[in-house]
């Protein structure tokens, strides 16, 4: 019989040790500082729990009172265990998945937007007006340094007309370079004059919205760039915290989206929950572990190792220990209890 007692509080030991380690970083971040009080409590319930089942076992006492604290306490060590173990079984696969996903969301809706904002007419008629613009004034410097017809005669000329029937204005006449002018004197008058033109295209009635358009969609491009691909984040060490990132960039680029589009349909983003994918946290893995499942092996697993730990000295206890077998039975006093402890 001693050495099944032996046996039975070494197993206690080290299950209840076990369970603690599990239980003190199980709690970890759900109870920060009061993590070591709360540990030490379950502790103790534990133990007490263990002994008082092992005593009245073998007194032939009732030992459903001590298997109800040990329930209660088996409970909460239970949960932390699921949430130390489950977090480790999950974190790669959760942090990959869940980074994965909200950068599938975050590209998608920022595609969305610009494709939106490339939409509107006015950014469409100002970039084709631009773009044709540009293409003249190409074409007038070629025209301008044309070995056979050097300086701006009138070919040139009729790209300026173009230009200004563009733009809607009369850029200020220019002493024009002669077919006797010097390279210099012909980059100089192109400076000059690009130089007007620019400045009469952001004069125009439709420059202050297309500006403030086009640097919304500048802001999307570089955005997408500067967040690239996820698996290379992943690679690159990326954890959790870049869905934060992803969800404040988001809701600003959706504000400022919505700031310079005409009145319509505003653009609506998903919103990206940075709280999604946090293991450690006993809310949040319970979350994952039983209302998403996303690898229901692991929950299992984790859910068994997590309670036989604590039931281990408990199914023990009622295995080895026989009403009876300590020489004690409820018909003794209180005196003989007290002799027989002393004597044990």
């Amino acid at each position: 019989m001693l050495i099944v007692r032996v046996v039975y509080y070494l197993l206690v030991l080290l299950c209840i040790g076990i369970s603690l380690f599990l239980t003190y970083f199980g709690f970890e971040k759900t109870f920060g500082p009061l993590t070591p009080y709360f540990t030490a409590v379950i502790g103790l319930l534990l133990f007490a729990a263990d002994y008082l089942m092992q005593r009245n076992r073998e007194r032939s006492l009732p030992w459903a009172p001590a298997f109800f604290l040990f329930l209660l306490a088996a409970t909460f060590s239970s949960v932390s265990n699921f949430n130390y173990l489950y977090t480790n079984f999950m974190t790669s696969d959760v942090l990959s998945t869940t980074v994965r996903e909200q950068y599938r969301v975050f590209s998608s809706d920022l595609t969305n937007t610009r494709a939106r904002l490339n939409a509107v007419d006015a950014i469409g008629e100002e970039t084709d007006r631009r773009a044709r613009i540009s293409t003249e004034l190409e074409q007038m410097w070629r025209q301008m340094n044309d070995p056979g017809r050097p300086g701006c005669s009138t070919r040139c000329e009729g790209h300026i007309r173009a230009i200004n029937a563009l733009l809607g204005v009369q850029v200020t006449d220019l002493r024009r370079p002669g077919s006797s002018s010097t390279p210099e004197a012909r980059k100089e008058f192109y400076d000059t004059f690009s130089g007007l033109v620019a400045e009469a295209q952001e004069n125009s009635s439709v420059a202050g919205p297309y500006q403030n358009i086009r640097a919304v969609i500048s802001e999307i491009d570089e955005r997408l760039t500067f967040y690239g691909d996820p698996d290379d984040a992943i690679r690159a060490g990326a954890d959790l915290s870049i869905l934060s990132q992803l969800s404040d960039d988001s809701e600003k680029i959706e504000r400022n989206a919505n700031a310079v589009l005409p009145t319509g349909p505003e653009v609506d983003h998903t919103f990206i929950d940075p709280t999604l994918g946090r293991l450690g946290e006993i809310v949040y893995s319970l979350k994952n572990g039983f209302v998403e499942v996303p690898n229901l092996s692991a929950t299992i697993m984790a859910l068994i190792l997590s309670i036989v730990v604590d039931f281990v000295p408990i199914l023990f206890a009622l295995v080895a220990f026989r009403p009876g077998e300590g020489g004690i039975t409820p018909d003794m006093s209180e005196g003989e209890f007290d002799v027989l402890d002393d004597g044990f």
